[in-house]
């Protein structure tokens, strides 16, 4: 989990917008993506889907907005529970579920 989100974290561009997820591959990918945007200036804006993703993300200086305030979500990352044989995704079942699928598919 954490080898996938910190690599995921460079696969943003530089000026895109970025949904986050929840959950440990998410926190993951949120650290790494911080540090870059720490150490590389990397400027991007991110919606989430919980509001522990959101106060890391703003905690390591990466802008957050409401969902309601993007045109589109360039790109989600997002951890998955474990998937079926035809590699559907099964998530928790977690408060943030609404949330999360509402951000995959902006």
């Amino acid at each position: 989990k954490e080898l996938v989100g910190r690599q995921a974290a460079y696969l943003v561009e530089d000026h895109t917008v970025v949904g986050l997820g929840t959950g440990s591959t998410a926190w993951y990918f949120i650290d790494e993506l911080g540090k870059r945007v720490q150490e590389e200036g990397l400027t991007l804006k991110a919606v989430s889907s919980s509001i522990k993703s959101i106060d890391q993300a703003k905690a390591l200086g990466i802008e957050v907005l409401p969902i309601d305030q993007v045109d589109a979500v360039d790109l989600t990352i997002d951890g998955v529970d474990e998937f079926t044989d035809d590699f559907d995704g099964i998530k928790g079942g977690g408060g943030a579920l609404l949330e999360e699928k509402i951000v995959a598919t902006y």
